[in-house]
């Protein structure tokens, strides 16, 4: 009896310790820059090596005045995109933010977000971790 406690216990704490930043990967990053300034779009794959879920609930970088989390998704052949405040990604899990579904969205996008450029992105989650990685800035062919 005493040994099953002591599992459940060792358990709930493997469970409620936050993921480090090393826990979380980001691959095939990149940013759909539009001419003048219309609003940039942002797109990766979010990998949560944890045993933990987290919680994505926002972004920063220099290449925009403001940056959000956005979601597309149609309802009856009508398109809708709306803000929202957290992506949760699940341990062990996987979000992709890609066209139609999850993106950030870059508000008044800095003269350097050039096609061929690297933009640097932060990714903040509700831990305190903090992700860094280089966007690669595309057309809006994504070429």
């Amino acid at each position: 009896m005493r040994a099953k406690c002591l599992e459940l216990v060792l358990a709930s704490l493997v469970l409620a310790t936050p993921a480090l930043a090393g826990d979380i990967e980001v691959s095939d990053a990149w940013i759909r820059a539009l001419p003048a300034k219309l609003p940039a779009a942002g797109y990766f794959t979010l990998h949560n090596k944890s045993k933990s879920a987290v919680t994505l609930i926002g972004a920063e970088t220099s290449a925009c005045g403001m940056t959000m989390l956005h979601k597309s998704s149609d309802s009856g052949g009508m398109s809708h995109m709306e803000d929202v405040d957290t992506v949760v990604v699940p341990a062990g899990g996987t979000v992709e933010f890609a066209q139609g579904g999850y993106h950030l969205m870059c508000m008044d996008p800095a003269p350097t977000l050039k096609p061929g450029s690297k933009a640097s992105v932060t990714l903040i989650f509700s831990d305190g971790a903090k992700v860094t990685s280089e966007f690669a800035v595309k057309n809006a062919r994504g070429e």
